[in-house]
C-alpha cells in the first residue's frame, strides 16, 4: 500500500516527477513517500531555496511531517549532506539542495566500505581458523567479496566522474 498526498501547486509534469522519486525511494530504500516527495521536489523546485511553508504548500504535506523530514535530510555536522537548512525547525527555515552534492555524498558513503571490508575479511579468516563450515560462511564470504570489489573500483569511478565534470566546465 502506498501513501498518497496530493500536491497542491505542482504542474502535472512536476507532480509526476515528484511521485516517481517518492516511489523509487520507497521501493529501493523503504523511504516513506512524503520524504521521497520532499527530495524529488527539492531536485526541481524554483526557486532552488524553499521555505518550510513553500514545501508544505507545494506538496500538501503537514508542517510537522515536513519538519521531521527536513531534520532527517539535514543532519548536524554532516559534511557531505545533500541538503542544507538555514534556520531552526521552529522557524520558517529555508531548505536547499546543495549544488554538485551527489558526488561527495556517494564518496562519503563509499569511503567506509574499505574499513567494513577489512572487518568482513578478518571475520572470515577467524571463522575459517575455527573450522566453521563453508555453508555457514557463505553470506559473509559473499559480502566480503562485494565489499572488496566496491572498495577497489569506487575510487576510480568517482575520479572518472570528477574528470568528466571538469571537462564539461562544471
Amino acid at each position: 500500500m502506498t501513501e498518497q498526498t496530493a500536491p497542491t501547486t505542482l504542474s502535472e509534469g512536476e507532480q509526476a516527477f515528484v511521485e516517481k522519486v517518492a516511489q523509487y525511494y520507497f521501493e529501493n530504500d523503504g523511504m516513506p513517500h512524503d520524504r521521497g516527495r520532499v527530495v524529488g521536489w527539492m531536485m526541481i523546485c524554483d526557486p532552488p531555496e524553499q521555505t518550510a511553508a513553500d514545501i508544505e504548500k507545494a506538496l500538501g504535506v503537514p508542517r510537522a511531517a515536513i519538519d521531521r523530514i527536513v531534520d532527517q535530510l539535514t543532519p548536524e555536522n554532516d559534511p557531505v549532506s545533500v541538503f542544507e537548512r538555514t534556520g531552526s525547525l521552529q522557524e520558517n527555515y529555508t531548505l536547499r539542495l546543495r549544488e554538485n552534492s551527489w558526488g561527495p555524498k556517494v564518496r562519503g558513503i563509499f569511503s567506509e566500505f574499505p574499513d567494513f571490508h577489512r572487518v568482513a575479511a578478518n571475520g572470515l579468516t577467524g571463522l575459517r581458523a575455527e573450522n566453521a563450515s563453508e555453508e555457514r560462511l557463505l553470506r559473509l564470504a559473499n559480502m566480503e567479496r562485494f565489499l572488496g570489489f566496491v572498495s577497489a573500483e569506487m575510487p576510480a569511478i568517482l575520479e572518472r566522474y570528477e574528470q568528466s565534470k571538469a571537462g564539461a566546465g562544471q
